[in-house]
């Protein structure tokens, strides 16, 4: 089997090496340097320096929260971020589409939705998910419905600008309440 180097950022090495007040000329033979990066050619090599060292190898994968912030700050960009369809049974509900995310709180999770579906498709609820959500309409008017422990079906109509949440594990859905006018909805699901 061919191996392929394994290239870090050489700052996180040093953190992880200063923990066991060692420097990267203690690691010589197991790795090489350079200005920004340390380099293993094998991942065999990087488990004789764990083992050495007894610093765990995922702690070697782990990054900084802020790796992927600038100043404290990330922003994303229209039409820069990821974007899905979401097809249930054949009827498009959503188009999801992702607002920033970040390493920072990988827990976070904030959407814009277009909303397809109306009262004259079938209704399909989500199966519920992990996560806490609050939900703003943005645009237009949405049907949401959700299942209670018992398994009755709720519904309410929410105009722009309302609001709502919902607790983990509740299945729910957002159709348009106006067949003839899209809507949008803001969801943002956190731990």
């Amino acid at each position: 089997m061919k191996n392929f180097d394994i290239s870090f950022n050489k700052e996180n090495i040093l953190k992880l090496l200063s923990g066991r007040k060692m420097t990267i000329e203690n690691i010589e033979g197991f790795a090489t340097s350079s200005e920004e990066k340390v380099i293993f050619d094998s991942m065999d090599s990087l488990q004789k320096l764990s083992d050495m060292t007894s610093i765990p190898l995922s702690c070697f994968f782990n990054q900084e929260a802020s790796d992927d912030l600038d100043e404290g700050v990330k922003i994303a960009r229209r039409n820069e971020t990821f974007s899905r369809e979401e097809i249930r049974d054949e009827v498009h509900y959503y188009t999801y589409h992702h607002l920033v995310t970040t390493k920072a709180d990988p827990g976070l999770m904030a959407l814009r939705l277009d909303l397809h579906s109306n009262e004259t498709q079938p209704l399909r609820l989500n199966g519920g998910h992990a996560t806490k959500e609050v939900v703003y309409v943005s645009k237009g008017s949405v049907r949401v419905q959700w299942l209670d422990d018992m398994k009755n079906l709720h519904e309410e109509i929410l105009n722009e600008g309302d609001s709502i949440f919902i607790t983990p594990d509740v299945p729910h859905s957002f159709t348009n309440n106006d067949v003839n006018h899209k809507s949008e909805i803001i969801a943002i699901n956190y731990e």
